[in-house]
């Protein structure tokens, strides 16, 4: 049976590496449930519960929300990719 790696088996830049992709998917998680608890309903596709209990899926869920549990996303998408974005703000 092969042994298990552990913390101190790691290399110094996977150590560092993993803690690099370990807070960006907790900061990606806070900041769904902070934009969801700040989020009025009517902006928010379906069910707010729900939406915060996914969240809490591995970087599926957070970017998830992002994308599909909040209205808007493709439009604004949508123009900036078409450069209308940047000619509203100027």
């Amino acid at each position: 049976m092969a042994k298990k790696t552990q913390w101190n088996d790691l290399s110094g830049g996977r150590q560092v590496g993993l803690i690099i992709l370990a807070t960006v998917q907790i900061g990606l998680l806070v900041a769904a449930l902070w934009d969801l608890a700040h989020r009025r309903a009517d902006e928010v596709r379906g069910d707010r519960r729900m939406w915060a209990g996914l969240v809490f899926i591995n970087w599926v869920g957070p970017l998830a929300y992002f994308m599909v549990g909040r209205k808007g996303f493709f439009s604004r998408l949508q123009a900036l990719c078409s450069g209308t974005a940047a000619q509203a703000e100027e």
